[in-house]
């Protein structure tokens, strides 16, 4: 009988009802059909079931395919099925087929000893082996730290172990082996103290947060959750500075780029007070909190900037933060220190008729100051005529309108005890410094043991290496207590960190920073009230000595074999002014128009390293100095411009004259 087989698919709610329906179709009994589950869903709502049969089919008898069927489904076929895990075979009858049992790729199959990889024939004396694959159990522990270490995260994962058996099949010729979740075995929870430790794996040490950690040893599948925050610092506030009175502004360079600019009445000026006028009112700041990341290593927050509010002639202090004008006058500041300055006028010359002037405030002279007589002001000074053969000295600026001829004029004094202090804070942050970079470089090396502390350690390097530490902590302790400051925080760390056997107080080297920014704040205090970097201002200057804490200004012909020193700026204005013979130095900067003449008269430019110095015309013999490097001017030039690069080479740009 010639024929052909095909494929028929079947569908229900389940396997039993989808080969129901094929043997109704078919009209073959139901233990009769041969079939493959396609598929299979068991889900809560929805079942659904899809199986394959093989039919013949006669090509010239349609109704022939149920007799086919039958014939394929003999009776005398062996058979074969799985219940309860178990593979029960049955043999063939004579003339019958034998039973075939067929394994997909994830489970192993042996008969005989011999593995199977597709399909074989299996009859009840064969020795079957089935092999099921078995997923392991598996936990994962991932921590997160955030970029600036301040948090960190847990994540936790669990895999149960999945145990399988062979799904039970119905009994027909043919199976292909199909496997079913016997169980699931969850694996243990991480314990609170495996967790801890893996937190100390990855050095998190500090702000570890024991509420979490026993909620995370208590569930399974933890998602991400914050297990360890650290204390985040406190900035410091510095203490403000609230000045109630209009004061001058700020001097620049730009203020004397041409002799308009120069209000003769302004320089070093502001607006009248009256007595009991508030002046200026501190408010105080406050020092901030260390903090501390999940490592447990400090974050150091500066100390707040203090203020030293200290008053002058014409001002009292009241209530530590407020200052108070005594007396009618005109306000000034020397850093934090005040002063209300009363104006002393001389209508005419000084001379051997007036004497010398002495005057705590503000002097004025209508006239000239003639030959041998002396002007010393405790602020500013203003000349409307000549100075000769004579010596003007003042706190403040100083203006002189006429010519200076063979006089000293200083303004701007300086304290020499104060300078001996910054001297002693200076070299003593210095040492420091190099004492924390020297144990720095120690335990990066692991020179020492764990068993030496960091307080030891500072102590034995005191001892041998940085002997001058104490005894600049010695000299800057005695000058804070002779200021009265007995609750000084530097004066604290001094007696209790460093002097003596202070030093084992000190658990991590690292506390010594704060020894320098303490310092850092009193220089930069001292700084501000050592020098009121004020201006001397003039018109022309000849063998004289002219000194100042700020500018050196010429608004007219300049000056000759002089010798001329400012703290910050020499600069000469007209286009014609000349700056021929004698010592020019500067701090900063010196801007020249005409330097030296055809003569060749020496002339000598300095300014320190970072300096730099410009003439708009120089002649030969001229000396550029900047710090320690020199240059000697041999030809006429133009556009010279003298400064050091970036590699400390001296730079001279010039163009032939």
């Amino acid at each position: 009988m010639t024929g052909k087989m095909f494929t028929k698919k079947f569908e229900g709610a389940n396997v039993l009802e989808c080969i129901r329906s094929a043997s109704t179709s078919l009209g073959i009994p139901a233990e009769d059909i041969k079939y493959l589950i396609l598929e299979e869903k068991k889900g809560l709502f929805k079942k659904h079931a899809v199986i394959s049969v093989d039919v013949i089919e006669d090509l010239n008898d349609k109704n022939s395919d149920i007799e086919l069927q039958m014939e394929i489904l003999n009776e005398s076929n062996g058979t074969i099925e799985v219940r309860d895990g178990k593979i029960i075979i049955v043999d063939p009858k004579e003339g019958g087929k034998p039973a075939i049992i067929s394994t997909p790729g994830n489970i192993t199959l042996s008969i005989d000893g011999e593995k199977v990889s597709s399909s074989a024939a299996v009859f009840e004396k064969s020795v079957i082996e089935i092999s099921l694959s078995e997923d392991e159990a598996k936990r994962e522990m991932d921590l997160r730290t955030s970029p600036d270490k301040m948090e960190a995260y847990i994540s936790i994962t669990y895999t149960p172990k999945v145990i399988y058996k062979l799904k039970d099949t119905l009994t027909t010729n043919s199976i292909l082996l199909a496997v079913d979740e016997k169980e699931k075995i969850m694996p243990p929870k991480f314990t609170e103290l495996e967790i801890k430790n893996e937190l100390l794996k990855h050095n998190i040490k500090y702000g570890i947060l024991q509420m979490n950690i026993m909620k995370c040893a208590k569930t399974y599948d933890v998602p991400e959750t914050l297990i360890a925050k650290g204390k985040r610092n406190k900035d410091s506030i510095d203490d403000i500075m609230d000045i109630k009175y209009e004061t001058q502004t700020d001097k620049n360079h730009s203020d004397y780029e041409d002799e308009q600019a120069i209000d003769y009445k302004a320089i070093g000026t502001v607006d009248g007070v009256e007595e009991g006028q508030v002046l200026a009112i501190l408010h105080p700041g406050e020092n901030g909190e260390d903090g501390i990341d999940i490592a447990g290593s400090k974050i150091v927050t500066k100390v707040a900037k203090r203020i030293l509010l200290c008053v002058g002639e014409g001002c009292r202090l009241e209530d530590k933060f407020k200052v108070i004008a005594t007396s009618e006058g005109r306000p000034s500041s020397k850093g934090s220190t005040f002063f209300v300055y009363k104006t002393h006028k001389i209508e005419g010359d000084v001379e051997l008729k007036t004497g010398n002037i002495q005057f705590v405030g503000d002097i004025v002279v209508n006239g000239s100051v003639r030959e041998g007589m002396k002007v010393e002001a405790g602020n500013s000074i203003l000349i409307s005529k000549n100075v000769a053969e004579a010596e003007i000295i003042a706190s403040g600026d100083i203006i002189i309108k006429g010519n200076v001829i063979k006089s000293n004029i200083s303004a701007g004094k300086e304290d020499v005890v104060t300078l001996e202090y910054l001297e002693d804070l200076n070299s003593l942050k210095n040492d420091i410094s190099k004492l924390i970079a020297s144990i720095s470089q120690l335990k990066e090396l692991n020179v020492i043991g764990n068993s030496t502390s960091d307080g030891e350690l500072v102590k034995i390097l005191l001892e041998t290496k940085y002997k001058k530490i104490p005894i600049s902590s010695t000299k800057v302790a005695k000058r804070i207590l002779l200021e009265g400051d007995s609750q000084d925080e530097l004066l604290f760390i001094i007696k209790n960190k460093i002097l003596n056997v202070g030093t084992l107080n000190i658990d991590r080297y690292e506390e010594l920073d704060d020894v320098t920014t303490l310092i850092d704040n009193k220089i930069s205090t001292l700084d501000r009230n050592l020098t009121l970097p004020v201006d001397v201002v003039l018109d022309y200057c000849q063998d004289s000595v002219v000194k100042s804490s700020g500018n050196i200004i010429f608004t007219g012909k300049g000056e000759y074999v002089s010798h001329l020193v400012a703290s910050d700026s020499i600069i000469f204005q007209k286009p014609q002014s000349l700056a021929r013979g004698g010592i020019i130095k500067a701090v900063k900067e010196i801007k020249c128009k005409i330097v030296g003449g055809h003569g060749g008269v020496s002339t000598k430019l300095i300014v320190e390293n970072d300096g730099q110095i410009w003439a708009e015309v120089a002649y030969q013999n001229t000396r550029f100095i900047v710090g320690e490097k020199e240059y000697i001017l041999d030809v006429p030039s133009k556009n010279v411009h003298v400064y050091l690069d970036d590699a400390r080479e001296l730079v001279v740009e010039k163009l032939q004259l």
